[in-house]
């Protein structure tokens, strides 16, 4: 419990210093976008270009916990999907942020911290597979799908190719194509352009959380927001680890110990992105109050879950 709770306690406090400041009016609330930007073009894409190029192909690319990753976020992406736009006939800008939340987790800090204690040796195998999968595949699509309609005076279809074609000036995706190709080749860059990108790469978890808290900060109401927000945290805290673990048991020759690992960085909470992403389309209020929720709730869902395996 107390291993935990030294992990997620800073998160609270930074996403507590982010909302003190602004609220206060110590920082301004429109300085907030532009630390969402420096994350979103510069931090992160660090983060991403070293946590994916430094690592050994085989550890990136596992091919059993890759499928049973892809597998039970996949589905459950497009369950999240259909059910927001079909059923509770939701726009597409806020379809395309709930089905992210749902399933890209914070693996960067929260999964890949927990597992370097509880499962030091699968940590960096999962949290290479988790962010493969989140930043090649799930964000992409998800802000594809949540610009579908929304930005375009045609079809919802058009939007979404539009937000394919987008991807080719997308820094996330393009880091993490840089950062596999960096990996195959096996070259060594000059210590004068790895120390930039070092120095960058703790910057973006810190940023985002203060950028979080900052957000809420600045809202001033929160009618309407309520609904979703439940139902986004259930979604990520719950049916996440779920889908997870039904697609790992259909994978054969998993090892146990990489299928606990996957279950516990599918049990985090969201990624800080989710509310840099829902600043993007407008829904910023909704995506900071969601991850705060579920940011707190995860430590008793995390805590269960981690009792339960014992």
């Amino acid at each position: 419990m107390s291993t935990i709770l030294t992990i997620t306690l800073p998160i609270y406090l930074l996403i507590g210093l982010g909302f003190l400041t602004v609220r206060s009016g110590y920082v301004a609330g429109d300085h907030v976008k532009a630390l969402s930007a420096f994350v979103v073009r510069v931090a992160l894409p660090a983060l991403i270009f070293l946590a994916v190029g430094t690592a050994d192909p085989a550890e990136v690319l596992h091919r059993g916990l890759f499928l049973a990753y892809l597998g039970g976020s996949g589905a459950l992406f497009l369950t999240s999907v259909v059910v927001g736009r079909l059923v509770l006939r939701q726009r597409w800008s806020l379809v395309g942020l709930a089905a992210l939340g749902v399933t890209g987790s914070n693996s960067a800090f929260v999964g890949f911290p927990l597992l370097s204690i509880l499962f030091p040796e699968q940590a960096l195998t999962t949290f290479a597979v988790a962010m493969l999968v989140e930043n090649a595949l799930l964000i992409p699509l998800a802000l594809a799908i949540a610009g579908a309609g929304e930005r375009t005076e045609g079809t919802a279809l058009t939007g979404l190719l539009n937000g394919l074609k987008g991807l080719a000036r997308n820094p996330i995706f393009l880091s993490l194509l840089a950062a596999l190709a960096w990996s195959q080749m096996g070259v060594t860059l000059p210590d004068p352009l790895m120390r930039p990108i070092e120095m960058l790469r703790p910057v973006a978890g810190p940023v985002a959380l203060f950028a979080v808290g900052g957000t809420v900060a600045g809202a001033t109401s929160f009618r309407g927001i309520a609904r979703p927000a439940i139902l986004i945290a259930l979604g990520k805290l719950v049916l996440h680890p779920l889908a997870f673990f039904g697609a790992a048991m259909m994978v054969p020759d998993l090892p146990a110990e990489l299928r606990l690992a996957g279950l516990i960085n599918a049990a985090c909470p969201m990624m800080a992105l989710f509310s840099i992403f829902g600043i993007t389309f407008g829904r910023g209020v909704m995506t900071s109050a969601t991850l705060l929720v579920t940011t707190m709730a995860s430590f008793a869902t995390i805590s269960a879950l981690l009792w339960m395996l014992g």
